[in-house]
């Protein structure tokens, strides 16, 4: 069951949402094991002037299991960010942006590759974004990233380590004729509690099937995410991404 109710004005959008499941699983003994879930997610953006907007949204998610509070889970995510986004000259565009993340899975959740989520994780990223065009077709940026985090391997007498982490990104976009985009961009991740560089390059090539929507394959050569929220090192490879421009 869910609800979700929103607002809109010329500079303020605001929504939010509550979202409830239940679930009944028959085990191979006979017996049935239950699971209860709650989440609310909140959005919202306020456009201070035109040419500046704060951005931001926060996520809360708990879900409890009769089989006992190691199956139990939940996470938080609060995201604000500050977007420089000019009207009259838009050749330079900045976000920077906070994100809290505090994660919680059950020891029976699995990842994108079908292995069980090992950690339990407090995260602080603070991030800065940036893009400048050179030309009508050719622009530049890059992201400069930072992780002030706590990992801890066990769940029931959680024992927090340290876990920052610095991320750069040094990127460049070129338009082709035909409706045509390519970027590349070289990534470094710097783990300094474990004294361990991770790098590589980012390929991708963007096609517009409509003005304002675009579609992309790539291949990432690094293992790591952009997302220093993920600490799962299984992204390399190919990727599809839809990009739809407002």
């Amino acid at each position: 069951a869910s609800v979700r109710i929103g607002y809109g004005c010329d500079a303020v959008h605001v929504s939010t949402a509550l979202e409830y499941r239940d679930d009944d699983a028959e085990q191979q003994d006979g017996g049935w094991l239950e699971r209860t879930t709650w989440l609310i997610r909140n959005n919202f953006k306020y456009q201070v002037v035109p040419d500046w907007r704060i951005v931001g949204k926060f996520n809360h998610a708990e879900s409890d299991s009769s089989a006992g509070s190691l199956y139990d889970g939940g996470f938080t995510e609060a995201v604000l960010g500050y977007a420089f986004r000019p009207v009259e000259n838009d050749r330079l565009n900045v976000l920077a942006k906070y994100t809290y993340f505090y994660n919680v899975p059950g020891i029976d959740q699995l990842g994108s590759q079908g292995v069980g989520t090992e950690f339990l994780q407090k995260s602080h990223v603070a991030a800065l974004d940036m893009s400048y065009d050179l030309t009508t077709r050719w622009s530049v940026g890059g992201k400069y990233a930072y992780r002030l985090g706590q990992v801890s391997l066990d769940r029931e007498n959680p024992s927090y380590f340290e876990n920052n982490a610095h991320l750069v990104v040094l990127r460049t976009d070129l338009s082709a004729p035909g409706h045509w985009e390519g970027l590349l961009e070289g990534r470094i991740l710097d783990l300094p509690d474990t004294s361990e560089r991770r790098s590589g390059f980012l390929v991708a090539f963007y096609l517009y099937v409509r003005d304002n929507v675009k579609v992309g394959l790539g291949y990432n050569f690094t293992d790591f995410s952009d997302d220093l929220t993920d600490l799962d090192y299984d992204h390399q490879g190919f990727f599809v991404n839809l990009v739809g421009v407002m």
